[in-house]
């Protein structure tokens, strides 16, 4: 699901849970860019959040969502078990389907992409494939801003939706049921992030590693 809101515009409530606040030092980064720049294009990947849309608008920016983790989990991106697969084999995801039905940004660049905790809960084999194809959408000198768990369950790994505030701090909204899938080792995250100009990393105190890459 790709939707675009421009300044003036807005949308329904995201169905959002409890709540909890987060101190981020990637967020607090992304922020001081985006008021320093005018008239970006920002790529925000959650559930549609409608104090987002104003904020960012609000600063003067266009706003672009993208809800992947649920379409994700729709059976339908499962491929059919190969004739000779053997019994108990997990099934092979459609990453080329999925990119081109669901990122598909219709010749769209962006300034900023927010993609949070995204990669976490996707399945494993599209993660490259999602990273590849953010680069290709990132404008010269743009940023993506990337949280990465560093565990599979406990406090903090509940799928959540990251509302922007004017200060260091993000509300985390719980937003789904969607579980923490795979946990990416700091070299892994490299290897997606390869062909960036710059990247930074942030270990936070909830075990969530934040990165900055600048394309």
């Amino acid at each position: 699901m790709f939707d675009i809101f421009k300044k003036g515009k807005d949308s329904g409530g995201n169905g959002a849970g409890e709540s909890s606040t987060r101190h981020s030092r990637g967020w607090n980064d992304i922020l001081a860019f985006m008021k320093a720049s005018e008239a970006l294009r920002v790529l925000d990947f959650g559930a549609t959040s409608p104090a987002n849309i104003n904020y960012l608008t609000s600063l003067g920016h266009s706003v672009y969502m993208s809800n992947i983790v649920q379409d994700a989990a729709r059976p339908e991106w499962l491929k059919p078990p190969a004739p000779d697969a053997k019994p108990g084999s997990p099934q092979e995801f459609d990453t080329e389907g999925f990119i081109a039905a669901n990122l598909d940004f219709s010749q769209r660049d962006f300034d900023v992409i927010l993609l949070w905790d995204t990669a976490n809960y996707l399945p494993p084999q599209l993660v490259p494939a999602l990273f590849q194809r953010l680069r290709q959408v990132l404008r010269p000198d743009g940023n993506l801003l990337a949280f990465f768990h560093g565990r599979v369950d406990g406090p903090g790994t509940t799928f959540s939706r990251y509302q922007l505030t004017d200060s260091e701090n993000l509300i985390v909204l719980t937003s789904g049921n969607f579980p923490v899938q795979t946990v990416y080792q700091t070299r892994q995250i490299e290897k997606f992030l390869e062909g960036y100009s710059r990247v930074r990393f942030f270990l936070g105190k909830d075990n969530v590693r934040e990165v900055i890459a600048v394309h």
